[in-house]
């Protein structure tokens, strides 16, 4: 009995595997910018906003979350590339990132922060959870700098419901 149990459990992870896989190649690359890209399921909206700020943002066709890519143009902050990519180099950089994304989202908790290596360039990931209209949602960001643009690339699971598997591929796909 148990291994019927276990060969149910693979074939059915196998299926969702190839789903998954299946999907992503069915998913829309968009150009961000500064030789960044990243696939959506479908084409995002994208919206441009006050102080060099573009927002690209897809909501999953079952409504369980929210994919986003926040780029800000930080040129009229008086630096240039290499300052900025100099400033990415050290703890304090990310510490300031870190506390203003936490502050971004206000009622926010830090469930991880991590200092990662994406395509041989800094990073910062962080998962945090947030309550709104009463519900628990979760939030995944990865942010980096590239030129003299951040990009925040986020996964929101609403409720905590939303697809890991699509946050996976979603990730995954970005290219710089």
């Amino acid at each position: 009995m148990q291994n019927l149990i276990v060969g149910i459990c693979i074939v059915l992870g196998l299926l969702v595997g190839m789903s998954v896989q299946a999907q992503s190649e069915n998913w829309v690359q968009t150009d961000l910018g500064e030789g960044v890209s990243i696939k959506y399921p479908q084409i995002p909206s994208k919206r441009e906003m006050d102080g060099g700020i573009t927002l690209f943002r897809f909501k999953t066709a079952d409504s369980l979350a929210v994919l986003t890519v926040l780029i800000r143009d930080l040129s009229n902050l008086g630096i240039n590339a290499e300052q900025l990519s100099a400033a990415a180099e050290t703890s304090e950089f990310w510490d300031q990132v870190q506390s203003s994304s936490l502050q971004a989202l206000s009622n926010s908790k830090l469930l991880k922060a991590e200092r990662i290596q994406v395509n041989d360039q800094p990073a910062l990931a962080l998962d945090l959870e947030f309550s709104r209209d009463g519900k628990v949602n979760v939030m995944s960001q990865l942010i980096f700098v590239k030129g003299i643009k951040s990009y925040t690339v986020n996964f929101n699971s609403l409720e905590q419901k939303g697809d890991p598997a699509v946050k996976e591929v979603y990730f995954a796909s970005l290219k710089f």
